[in-house]
């Protein structure tokens, strides 16, 4: 199995260290013919982007490069979070329909809309990062969120699954199979990416391994991804990064 893409990578315009170029060029000399750059979503704290319109700037500035790296294809997306328990994303549909790729994922600190929202999901989910007891009961709600944005917005990645927040992999690996949505082999974290590959192939998902990179020099580190999903066996057909 060879991997010819690297489809979530950040830069400077969230919590990244490099350029836009930069990743590319990276990306380029690592043998890649894909790289996107998916910068988180602009209610990450201290982590986002600074606005929804951030994403088209991007936009333009990789149209400006094509023409100097001409032998990768470099699409721009966006991480977006999970802003609420219905599953809302951070960022509008009318930006989300102009990217080239859609990740959605967890992540504990956020900026809420609404209090009540804050009340009942953020802050419980933090308390489940340090309590058994709570991230038991907040795994369940994770899980529904999560499936929920699976089927209402147009998600090509679940970003780094089980990471962060609790969720129930086998059901979350069901709802994104019967939508086409990959589950995350995430190479720039540590985290039970067996039990990933397994629902996975359990279920009929598709994967993708990305690095999740923050620095130009880590863009496109698949090889531990890669290892596990040969080691375990998974259809090269089902990764969409993967030569078939």
């Amino acid at each position: 199995m060879k991997l010819f893409a690297d489809y979530h990578t950040h830069t400077k315009y969230s919590d990244g260290r490099g350029t836009p170029a930069q990743n590319i060029e990276a990306a380029a000399e690592r043998g890649l013919s894909e790289v996107a750059i998916t910068d988180h979503g602009p209610r990450g704290l201290g982590i986002g982007v600074a606005g929804p319109e951030t994403f088209l700037q991007i936009r333009e500035e990789v149209a400006g490069l094509a023409t100097l790296l001409p032998d990768i294809r470099a699409l721009v997306g966006a991480e977006a979070a999970v802003i609420s328990s219905d599953g809302r994303l951070d960022l509008p549909k009318e930006i989300i329909n102009q990217l080239d790729l859609l990740i959605a994922g967890l992540h504990p600190y956020y900026i809420p809309e609404k209090l009540g929202e804050a009340l009942l999901y953020t802050l419980p989910n933090l308390a489940a990062r340090f309590n058994r007891s709570a991230r038991e009961k907040m795994r369940s709600t994770n899980t529904k969120a999560l499936v929920e944005t699976v089927h209402s917005y147009p998600v090509d990645i679940v970003s780094h699954p089980d990471l962060m927040l609790p969720v129930d992999v086998d059901e979350l690996a069901r709802a994104c199979a019967g939508k086409e949505t990959a589950l995350e082999v995430n190479t720039g974290h540590n985290y039970n990416k067996e039990e990933i590959v397994r629902s996975a192939a359990r279920w009929g998902a598709r994967l993708a391994i990305n690095s999740d990179a923050h620095y130009p020099e880590t863009v496109g580190e698949l090889a531990s991804g890669l290892a596990l999903v040969e080691r375990l066996r998974f259809p090269s057909e089902m990764v969409i990064n993967a030569v078939h």
